[in-house]
């Protein structure tokens, strides 16, 4: 992967980007676990085309900012915790690996550089599969595993906010997670890898998109509204709702539907094998009709 610096971050800050802030080896295992539970096309492409991806260092900032809050928390390790170890099993003839970052009294837990949306609009599942991989990975490695925890710093945590917003986090919060029975654990990574092992024989075109989920894409919206107002009076998931709601309604003539077009978010600013994308290239040809139309 080449990191470029077309919009011109302070060199310093691009030579610690471009730094291999990884801590595993990819000569030996198959696929670590924030790898295992990426969508298989998104794991594939990503794969085959190792040698074309290229990625903006601007976009890697928060990345960077991650990476520097583990190295500190690394200096606040004791005799009775591990920081960012790293450790890997085999399951069905496939070596996995992961790196936690602290191991302390049977408790894993995780530290995230996040955002408020992030906590606002979970990511409680994809953090839960990923720690109950880490669980796996100590387990069979003779550790006990009592709890699992996400440990989030609001990177746009506002002072404001948190005082007038009920449900608002605090800067640092500590999110439990649901442990998984072991058994359950080794079945969802053999199931897993199951389905990379296929996708990997199969050719581009021809894997499956990844799912809406795994596209952070929410469904396609029909809002119902009225002239001179901003908001809508009500969302519907189909025009056929929309247009029936409109038809009942006392001020009819005065409403109209604006559809509120489903947006893949990662794929349009998170995913680094978009261009090489048979989904995303077909919907960003799409989209540039509709724009002309």
């Amino acid at each position: 992967m080449k990191i470029t610096n077309f919009n011109k971050i302070p060199v310093p800050i691009y030579r610690a980007i471009k730094h291999n802030w990884y801590s595993g080896s990819n000569e030996i295992h198959f696929a670590s676990a924030t790898e295992l539970l990426k969508p298989p096309k998104m794991f594939v492409l990503e794969k085959r085309y190792a040698k074309n991806l290229r990625e903006e260092a601007s976009n890697r900032i928060w990345s960077l900012l991650g990476s520097a809050m583990h190295k500190v928390l690394e200096q606040s390790e004791t005799k009775n915790s591990l920081n960012e170890e790293r450790l890997s099993c085999e399951i069905n003839g496939k070596i996995i690996s992961g790196g936690i970052d602290l191991y302390e009294d049977g408790v894993i837990s995780d530290f995230k550089f996040t955002s408020v949306w992030n906590f606002v609009f979970s990511k409680r599942k994809e953090w839960e599969e990923q720690l109950n991989l880490y669980s796996y990975l100590y387990q069979k490695a003779g550790f006990e595993v009592d709890k699992l925890q996400i440990i989030a710093i609001f990177r746009d945590w506002s002072a404001s906010k948190a005082k007038f917003e009920k449900h608002y986090p605090k800067q640092v919060e500590i999110i439990s997670l649901k442990k998984w029975d072991i058994s359950w654990c080794h079945h969802f990574i053999a199931d897993k890898l199951c389905k990379l092992e296929m996708a990997l024989k199969t050719p581009d075109d021809q894997i499956a998109p990844c799912n809406l989920e795994q596209r952070w894409q929410d469904p396609q919206k029909f809002a119902v509204m009225k002239k001179g107002n901003k908001r809508a009076l009500k969302l519907f998931d189909s025009q056929g709702s929309a247009t029936q709601f409109i038809s009942l309604h006392k001020d009819k003539k005065k409403l109209y539907i604006d559809i509120r077009e489903s947006i893949p978010r990662r794929c349009e600013n998170y995913c680094i094998v978009n261009k090489f994308c048979n989904f995303y290239q077909n919907y960003s040809k799409m989209k540039d009709k509709l724009k002309m139309a």
